[in-house]
């Protein structure tokens, strides 16, 4: 299985991306690896959080993505 530790088989995000030239002369790849889900429940807390603080604030914005919460700087 991809080396997804067994302990991880129940929650994990393993991905591979390969990105190749039209002329097949040049290819990229990188991966990334998640055990676990406990940082997918952080992120969501983080993201309720922040938008908690819009809403108080008042802000005009209605709309956010992840990358919103990252540059507020305030993840835990």
């Amino acid at each position: 299985m991809v080396g997804v530790p067994e302990e991880y088989l129940n929650g994990h995000a393993f991905h591979m991306y390969h990105l190749t030239s039209p002329y097949q002369t040049v290819s990229f790849e990188f991966q990334h690896n998640v055990c676990g889900r406990s940082i997918y429940v952080e992120d969501t807390v983080d993201a309720t959080i922040f938008l908690a603080k819009k809403i108080q604030s008042g802000a005009k914005q209605r709309i956010y993505n992840m990358i919103d919460v990252l540059r507020e700087g305030n993840m835990r």
